[in-house]
C-alpha cells in the first residue's frame, strides 16, 4: 500500500485545484505503465441510463479538461443531448483518484483542428472510416473505407471531419482521493 498521506501543500494547492491536478498527473506519467492520461467519462442518455467508458485527456488548463470524439457516438450523442459529463481518473500504482463534474462545451474549430493535426495520419483516416458506436456490417467493411479515405486522401491533408471534434469539461466540482490505511481516506 502507498503509505503516504496528503500534505498541508497538498491542501494548500487544493485552493488552485489545476496545479495539483498538473502535479498529480506528473507523478502519474511516472508510475502508471500504460495511459496515464486514461479517464472513465461518464455520460447519461435521453432517458437519463447512465454510461460509462474510458477516453484520453488530451489538454487541460482553468478552463476545463479536454477529449476528442466521433460526435456522431454514443458518448457524442449523449453529450450534446445534455451538455454535462463527469470523470474519474484513477491511478492505482500511485491510490489516487480525482473526480470531475460539470457542464461541457464543445472546443473551437481552431483548438479541434490543431490537434487533429498532430494525429498519426491512420488516426485521421479512421476518423473518416470509422462509424463509431455502430454495429459493423463486417470488419470487411471497415477496411474496405479505410482503404478507400485513404486513396480519397492519399496526397496532401487530412482535413478534420466535422462530426470529429473536443469536449471540455468545466468543472463545477474537482474531489481530490488519496488512499489511507484502515478506509481513512483523504479527500479534498
Amino acid at each position: 500500500m502507498n503509505e503516504t498521506e496528503l500534505t498541508s501543500s497538498d491542501f494548500t494547492e487544493a485552493a488552485e485545484p489545476f496545479r495539483l491536478f498538473a502535479a498529480w498527473l506528473e507523478d502519474a506519467t511516472k508510475s502508471e505503465p500504460n495511459d496515464p492520461n486514461g479517464v472513465a467519462l461518464a455520460t447519461v442518455d435521453a432517458d437519463g441510463m447512465p454510461d460509462v467508458r474510458m477516453v484520453l485527456l488530451k489538454g487541460f488548463d482553468e478552463k476545463g479538461f479536454v477529449f476528442y470524439t466521433n460526435f456522431e457516438s454514443a458518448k457524442g450523442r449523449e453529450i450534446l443531448g445534455s451538455m454535462k459529463a463527469a470523470m474519474c481518473f484513477h491511478w492505482k500504482s500511485l491510490r489516487r483518484q480525482v473526480r470531475v463534474r460539470g457542464p461541457v462545451t464543445i472546443v473551437s474549430d481552431a483548438e479541434a483542428d490543431a490537434y487533429y493535426a498532430t494525429r498519426p495520419r491512420g488516426s485521421r483516416i479512421g476518423a473518416w472510416a470509422s462509424k463509431q458506436s455502430r454495429p459493423l456490417e463486417s470488419r470487411f467493411a471497415l477496411e474496405k473505407a479505410v482503404a478507400e479515405y485513404t486513396a480519397r486522401y492519399a496526397i496532401g491533408e487530412i482535413p478534420r471531419p466535422k462530426h470529429w471534434s473536443g469536449f471540455r469539461i468545466v468543472p463545477q466540482t474537482i474531489e481530490f482521493w488519496h488512499d489511507r490505511p484502515f478506509r481513512l481516506h483523504d479527500r479534498v
